[in-house]
């Protein structure tokens, strides 16, 4: 969630772009399911808030909520990252995913030593677009926040842009990859200010995002 640990752990979803085609070939297998308009798109699973909504709006649903919990646990919560790659990751991607992160885990000792001293990580998910969409898989692109601070860190903040793919199989959205752009992502620095907006150039990679959908109420 830091500049070294990165909102998405760069090992783990470099390992998760690789296993994505392992998952999609249960994707022909999958079958849609049916929910009223005014459904909730999300069920809490062992803890974890489960996209069960093959809709588009489900599936940003799933994605917005997944990216937000894998940011703020992998490092912060080993535990409950854990139950949510068994949750909502792959079956392919679940063994690696843990031990790539246990690895980024060991050797961000700076970070590690921090959490232990009361440092606290938050994800946010600023905005997202639907890039793809069918009955079987989505593709999704987000603008993720994290924040870090601590009585032994100063605060710090990252923001990037994730390109995920999530696959429907056995009747919820699953987190087949993730991928974080190479490219920079805009940062809020000036909200307004005397009537001028911060006109960045690099704002122009949000067009056509939405606001998020969190948890499960």
């Amino acid at each position: 969630m830091s500049t070294r640990a990165r909102t998405i752990s760069l090992a783990v979803t470099a390992l998760l772009a690789l296993t994505v085609l392992a998952a999609g070939i249960a994707i022909g297998r999958a079958t849609a399911t049916t929910q009223p308009p005014d459904a909730n798109p999300l069920a809490v699973i062992n803890g974890i808030p489960v996209g069960v909504a093959d809709t588009p709006a489900g599936a940003l649903a799933a994605d917005d909520n997944y990216l937000a919990i894998e940011a703020q646990t992998d490092e912060q919560n080993p535990r409950v990252f854990a139950t949510l790659v068994a949750t909502a990751f792959a079956p392919s991607a679940q063994h690696a995913s843990l031990t790539q992160a246990a690895q980024v885990r060991d050797s961000d000792t700076t970070l590690m030593r921090a959490y232990a001293a009361g440092a606290r990580a938050l994800a946010v998910v600023g905005a997202r677009r639907l890039d793809s969409y069918s009955a079987t898989r989505a593709t999704i692109t987000t603008w993720l926040a994290g924040f870090v601070w601590g009585p032994t860190l100063a605060p710090e903040q990252t923001w990037n842009l994730i390109d995920t793919t999530l696959i429907w199989q056995n009747g919820r959205w699953l987190l087949g990859s993730v991928h974080v752009d190479a490219t920079p992502a805009p940062v809020p620095s000036i909200v307004y200010v005397e009537h001028n907006n911060n006109q960045a150039a690099a704002f122009n990679a949000l067009n056509g995002m939405t606001a998020p959908f969190y948890g499960a109420g």
